[in-house]
């Protein structure tokens, strides 16, 4: 048996070859003969704001479950069950006017916080912005659509005489925002805290599931429509005005500016 003092050093030369070889994977990027790069198992270290942005965010998301408790089941329910959407319009109490900017807040600050890790993943980096300021670009950005929505629904509402049914519309519209800002948070989490082919996979999976809130928000406005014996003029003219017209115009001015 090897002495105490052999067998620390045996251990120190055991740990300090092991971490020769993890410095050498970051720098060579070598694949194992199991086919796994190692390369995938060394901890992402992000910066201290990103830890604390994201732990607060999920405070807040937690104290908004159970502060809200049944109304903010509804606010899940309302996404598939278009009379709970209705009840809830026609409810319009001050709980739910509290629940539905305290969501408006989450959507902001999740969805300004996902579109980061996206926009890096893709290469699609606006006025080539990094860190903070590429996401309080997002944030502006995401304010900004939501304001010039809520406008031209009113301006689209007067000009054909139709305020009271669009500004339904928009509610119903704006469940999906509520949602995409959760969904936004639980994804942020996993590409943040995976790497190599789980994140790859969790990746695709959060652009699967933006691909699929915003194609049921478009079916809610379809089926909106449709109950408020809606024409299929008006529902065309509607959907140009509110869904596709603003989508190319912001589709436009971004390929202008990546």
């Amino acid at each position: 048996m090897l002495p105490f003092a052999d067998t620390l050093n045996v251990l120190r030369d055991t740990v300090a070859s092991a971490v020769f070889e993890v410095s050498s994977v970051v720098d060579n990027g070598p694949i194992l003969s199991e086919g796994l790069v190692l390369l995938d198992m060394v901890p992402i270290h992000y910066p201290t704001w990103v830890f604390l942005y994201l732990f607060t965010l999920l405070a807040f998301f937690a104290w908004v479950m159970l502060y809200y408790g049944n109304i903010f089941t509804q606010t899940i329910q309302a996404t598939v069950n278009y009379q709970v959407s209705s009840r809830m319009y026609k409810d319009n109490s001050q709980l739910q006017s509290q629940l539905d900017g305290s969501l408006y807040v989450l959507y902001f600050l999740a969805v300004a916080f996902l579109l980061n890790f996206l926009e890096i993943r893709m290469d699609v980096i606006p006025y080539d912005l990094h860190g903070a300021l590429l996401y309080l670009f997002n944030l502006a950005l995401l304010v900004g659509v939501f304001l010039g929505r809520v406008l031209l629904v009113n301006v689209v509402g007067i000009l054909f005489d139709r305020v009271q049914i669009l500004r339904e519309y928009q509610f119903n519209a704006f469940i999906f925002n509520k949602v995409m800002g959760m969904a936004a948070l639980l994804m942020s989490l996993f590409l943040l805290y995976t790497t190599g082919t789980v994140r790859e996979v969790v990746f695709w999976t959060t652009l699967v599931l933006i691909a699929l809130i915003l194609i049921m928000r478009l079916i809610r406005g379809i089926v909106f429509s449709f109950r408020k014996d809606v024409s299929f003029f008006y529902l065309f003219l509607y959907l140009c005005a509110l869904e596709i017209v603003p989508l190319v115009l912001l589709y436009r001015w971004l390929e202008d500016i990546l």
